[in-house]
């Protein structure tokens, strides 16, 4: 933190207080509109001292200014000030609210939003009831954040309100009650609002509480490892209810479900699929709902990869309904949902002899959505491989070990984006993200090129292009099977300023290619000298460019070591089959002496078998420590900006150390690990900016 910025940290700090004085004018004072309007551009310049002082300006004139105070609580927030930020922006809402206005009056009369509410008005309430649950959220008020959010939504569904409930979710300690929070939990799930895999885990707690799931999901895991036969599955009148969970479909379409006891009960839904699919059970009793939920269940069994156990008994049926699918199929005769629905729960429909005719038949809407994503969506894909230019040769060892794991298990797989919020620029996000840090000769333009190094399935890639609007990517990967996943993903969604191509990071430099900003979140921990091929990306790196950096904390993933040592000891190895009786062991009752075993259900990974190979079996993994980070960084003269991580826990490093205003210093983030081991399961993510 320069001395500007701490003389701005400590004014914020020490005016908590703000001018209580009614205001009592009918309108603003004259002069007020002219303040307003420089403060807001000196916000908008990420100019927070001028700003504060004009802001201050108009409370000294109108003390219940609901713009200076909110806006106000929005710099204490950014220079991370939350209990200041909650005293400021709550106060705005509470005398707005408080304040009759006269289209509330005569909403009997104009049926306009909000009872008759002005639109903009319902905005401006809407983005401070935003704001005021990013400050809760920072100061540890979870519960209080949602209800804001929640409220923001009522007023104004925007983007950035559906990210911050998505951002609220994620840290809330407990499950909240409410109708209306399950319904935008579902909402967020399928439209999606956010990553539906920061809202597996929640999404699971809420299905596992209460109502017919919940009942189902606690018979079946008091049960295991012991199957119930199908008449012990669902209570009376429990099925139904579940085919019409509305939160549960959501969830098995959208995201692998992160919750064993979930899996579980998934598991022996499966299974009666079997015998819907063998005839075995009343026609009368195969309604719509039935179809909906089964093509829900089999759509995760795809997007999981065929995680789930298996007993030789149900694949033995299962295979013997593969090959009257094949048959019927190969003859032309007709094909009932449930038999086709049910293979796919085990196997990928694109495996069948002459999949493609099944593109021809007349589905259910379910179904058909279903047959796209097993036939036409992977077809499109093989249609990509031979025009995806290969820029470098692929031939240190250790990079094709690599790409023969991501060839065989591309990851992760994910099936629709999340919004990123509104479009900005380099200088704009990063600024927002760190805004105590000192980014002067940041370019303002929007056209910069960025490498994503590692792009894998193209989830980051979209993202970053949608982030930055006008910036050209290009996208690279060893993978052609996870490239041409992201080059299809990328051409649904109409994006043309992401260029995908195969290549080896090591040879990169060789393209004469430079870039203003570099992104390795998930690459540089999978080579054999993770060091070497960061120094190889910065030479690419244009200077005062920016990086982000992701590699793996060796404290974090030291958990792993138990089941890491489980694996060796049984002899399992990285085939599909293997991984499923591997984690059917490592989370069943003889895991051996030592109870750590178990825990490595509590990582997401774990839960699709292209995760749990990267997370258990990887060909090549490195792990790194922050000392080790830190002394990298002074060697080649990189500044540190900061880590991307939940502003639960940024707050609580600043509670911790109050003397790092910037929270760059990586001496004291290597203490906080060492006091919190967990911080980094995901892996340290960081950003950097080249001298």
């Amino acid at each position: 933190m320069n001395r500007k910025q701490r003389r701005k940290a400590a004014k914020l700090g020490t005016q908590a207080a703000v001018p209580t004085a009614p205001g009592g004018a009918l309108g603003p004072p004259p002069g007020i509109a002219e303040l307003l309007a420089v403060a807001q551009r000196h916000h908008q310049a990420g100019r927070l001292a001028e700003a504060e002082t004009a802001y201050r300006k108009v409370l000294a004139i109108d003390p219940t200014n609901f713009d200076s105070l909110h806006l106000l609580g929005v710099i204490a927030q950014q220079v991370g000030r939350s209990d200041l930020a909650v005293e400021l922006i709550g106060k705005a809402i509470a005398l707005d609210e408080r304040k009759p206005t006269l289209q509330a009056t005569m909403g009997r009369v104009f049926d306009t939003p909000g009872r008759g509410e002005d639109p903009a008005a319902r905005r401006k309430r809407a983005a401070a009831h935003g704001n005021f649950s990013i400050a809760l959220m920072a100061a540890g008020d979870h519960a209080r954040a949602l209800d804001a959010i929640q409220r923001s939504l009522q007023l104004d569904e925007t983007e950035n309100t559906k990210l911050l409930f998505v951002q609220c979710v994620r840290s809330l300690d407990a499950v909240p009650d409410g109708s209306a929070f399950r319904d935008n939990l579902a909402r967020a799930l399928s439209e999606p609002w956010g990553r539906p895999i920061d809202l597996a885990r929640l999404a699971a707690a809420l299905l596992k509480r209460d109502g017919a799931t919940a009942a189902a999901i606690r018979r079946v895991d008091s049960a295991w490892p012991r199957r119930l036969p199908p008449q012990d599955l669902f209570g009376p009148g429990e099925f139904a209810a579940i085919c019409g969970d509305r939160l549960l479909h959501a969830l098995l379409q959208a995201t692998p479900i992160f919750d064993l006891a979930l899996e579980r009960f998934l598991t022996a839904a499966r299974q009666s699929m079997l015998e819907a699919a063998g005839g075995r059970l009343d026609p009368q009793q195969v309604t719509d709902d039935r179809v909906r939920f089964s093509c829900a269940l089999a759509q995760q069994c795809f997007i999981n990869e065929y995680v789930f156990a298996c007993t030789d008994r149900e694949e033995a049926e299962a295979n013997a309904l593969r090959a009257r699918l094949a048959d019927a199929l190969a003859s032309g005769a007709p094909i009932a949902e449930p038999l086709l629905v049910a293979v796919a729960a085990f196997f990928p429909l694109a495996s069948l002899p002459a999949a493609d005719l099944l593109l021809q038949r007349r589905w259910s809407a379910p179904v058909v959505e279903l047959v796209d994503c097993h036939i036409r969506e992977p077809r499109e894909e093989r249609q990509l491989q031979a025009a995806m230019p290969r820029l470098t040769p692929i031939d240190d060892s250790v990079s094709l070990a690599v790409k023969q794991q991501y060839e065989e298990s591309p990851y992760p797989r994910w099936m629709k984006p999340s919004p990123v919020g509104k479009p900005t620029t380099i200088d704009g996000y990063l600024r927002q993200k760190f805004p105590l840090v000192d980014l002067g000769g940041v370019a303002t333009t929007n056209r910069a090129d960025i490498l994503i190094a590692g792009c894998g399935t193209g989830r980051h890639s979209i993202e970053t292009a949608r982030r930055f609007a006008g910036a050209r990517l290009l996208a690279i990967d060893l993978s052609l099977s996870s490239l041409c996943y992201a080059k299809r993903k990328t051409r649904a969604l109409g994006l043309s300023n992401i260029e995908y191509a195969q290549a080896d990071i090591l040879q990169l430099p060789s393209l004469g290619r430079t870039f203003d900003v570099i992104e390795a979140s998930g690459v540089l921990h999978h080579l054999a000298d993770p060091m070497a091929g960061w120094r190889r990306l910065l030479a690419m790196l244009r200077p005062g460019g920016f990086m982000l950096v992701g590699l793996y904390s060796k404290l974090a993933r030291g958990d792993l070591d138990a089941a890491r040592r489980f694996i060796v000891r049984r002899g399992y190895g990285p085939a599909a089959a293997d991984i499923r009786r591997c984690r059917a062991e490592l989370t069943g009752p003889d895991t051996g002496a030592d109870p750590a075993v178990a825990k490595v259900a509590e990582w997401g990974d774990f839960f699709s078998t292209s995760a749990c190979r990267d997370l258990l079996f990887h060909v090549a993994e490195q792990q790194m420590t922050l000392p080790e980070i830190d002394g990298f960084l002074r060697d080649h003269h990189l500044q540190f900006l900061g880590f991307d991580l939940p502003g639960d826990v940024l707050q609580a490093f600043r509670r911790r150390f109050p003397q790092d205003g910037a929270m760059s210093d990586l001496a004291l983030w290597h203490t906080f690990e060492m006091e919190n081991p967990s911080i980094f399961t995901g892996m340290y993510q960081f950003w950097i900016r080249k001298a």
